[in-house]
């Protein structure tokens, strides 16, 4: 399982993968998945989680030139890897669920049905963290204080529908390559050529680039929803990914690589 974590949270300022929050309370936390199928089961082609700095009561500005944010993308290298992407994701959200102020995910009912109804074998313990998330998310307008809030960047902001359409929505300007259909198109295409050993066909940069650049994407709009972020004018996701993880997919996002290589 290819994971980016351990080369791009080196260039994060936001601590370790464990504990991302330095306080409780002050931090948004992103997830979005990207799902697949073969042989009628859901497969899970990538994650992505960003952990982004909030204040407790006020909006904060945000610009492309002084993004900052930590984050992890977990993408598979093989079949039968959902599990352990599962163990992962589900480790974030325990984490988010007690530490974060914030929790935002994109139409997140659907990915954690999915989540709660993939096969295990008797002796597998069930993920809590996706269990507690998934409870909460059925009554996003009332919760404990000492949990974190649950936005869905689909319903809750809308308009509902793809994260794409939502972005343009509200001032954000998605990447074209993922834009509309494509993304689940492209989840599905390397989905299928890893199944069938295609590796000339497999790209798991573009898998990265696109979870990334949807959990940046829902980062955002979540903070808009609450009032914690704002921006002016419309602003890009590819110059927000470009300027603080280009490492994550130099290849498409590899402006500041190249600059820096001059």
């Amino acid at each position: 399982m290819k994971d980016a974590t351990n080369l791009l949270w080196a260039a994060s300022p936001f601590g370790s993968v464990t504990n991302p929050w330095h306080k409780p309370s002050t931090w948004l936390s992103a997830v979005s998945l990207l799902w697949g199928e073969a042989d009628g089961e859901p497969v899970l082609m990538g994650a992505g989680t960003v952990f982004m700095k909030i204040h407790r009561t006020r909006s904060l500005p945000f610009s492309a030139p002084l993004a900052a944010f930590g984050y992890r993308v977990l993408v598979p290298d093989a079949m039968g890897q959902t599990r352990a992407i599962v163990d992962a994701i589900d480790n974030v959200v325990v984490q988010a669920r007690r530490q974060a102020q914030i929790i935002a995910w994109h139409n997140g009912a659907d990915d954690l049905h999915v989540l709660r109804q993939l096969p295990r074998s008797a002796d597998e313990p069930r993920h809590g963290g996706v269990d507690a998330v998934a409870a909460a998310w059925k009554d996003r307008g009332s919760r404990s204080p000492s949990t974190a809030r649950c936005v869905d960047t689909s319903h809750d902001l809308g308009p509902a529908g793809l994260i794409s359409e939502t972005a343009a929505a509200h001032d954000l300007e998605p990447l074209k390559s993922f834009a509309g259909g494509q993304q689940q198109a492209s989840a599905q295409a390397a989905c299928e050529a890893l199944a069938d050993g295609r590796t000339e066909d497999f790209a798991p940069e573009a898998l990265v680039g696109s979870v990334l650049s949807s959990a940046v994407t829902t980062a955002l709009l979540g903070g808009k929803y609450a009032g914690r972020l704002h921006w002016e004018g419309t602003l890009s996701v590819y110059d927000v990914l470009e300027q603080v993880a280009w490492e994550a997919a130099p290849s498409l996002l590899g402006g500041v690589a190249a600059a820096r290589s001059e």
